[in-house]
């Protein structure tokens, strides 16, 4: 299943993705995310490892997730594979003196839970919807940023069951 969402966010790319790059501070934005924990020194690269800990339907789930792109201030990959498989990646361009920040998730689910994936799409995508909008609203209200005009989010666009 892939899903993606874009947001624009009135800020300068670098500053964008700066902040997108903390992972260890996504539990100040997204309401699934738990935890993540930085597990490799140094600053964060290709092959950087976090910890992370989610809330996902009626279960908290633990997982490692790899950064397996790092090419600032246009583009970051990652991947897990427990308990299911799958990364994300997100690309940053600059547009009208701010940020457009496409975001897109592809969870490989597989014998029991490939059957329910098509089931869980609806509460995926609310959920990629709830979090590209909060994201926004928390990089918005970081100190350094010039107040401009509200920043807005286009949605969520669903891809076939995979």
């Amino acid at each position: 299943m892939e899903l993606s969402g874009q947001t624009h966010i009135q800020r300068p790319a670098g500053e964008v993705f700066a902040l997108w790059a903390d992972l260890a501070r996504s539990t100040e934005y997204s309401a699934a995310t738990i935890e993540r924990r930085k597990l490799t020194p140094g600053p964060v690269a290709v092959g950087t490892q976090y910890h992370a800990v989610d809330r996902w339907p009626g279960r908290t789930v633990a997982f490692t997730v790899e950064v397996t792109t790092f090419e600032p201030p246009q583009h970051m990959a990652a991947r897990w594979s427990k308990p299911m498989a799958g990364g994300w990646e997100a690309r940053f361009v600059p547009v009208d003196g701010g940020t457009d920040v496409t975001f897109t998730t592809t969870i490989e689910a597989s014998g029991v839970m490939g059957l329910f994936a098509p089931l869980l799409r609806p509460w995926a995508a609310r959920q990629l919807r709830a979090f590209m909008d909060d994201f926004r609203r928390w990089a918005v209200a970081q100190p350094g940023l010039a107040r401009g005009p509200a920043a807005h989010s286009s949605g969520v666009v669903g891809h076939g069951p995979e």
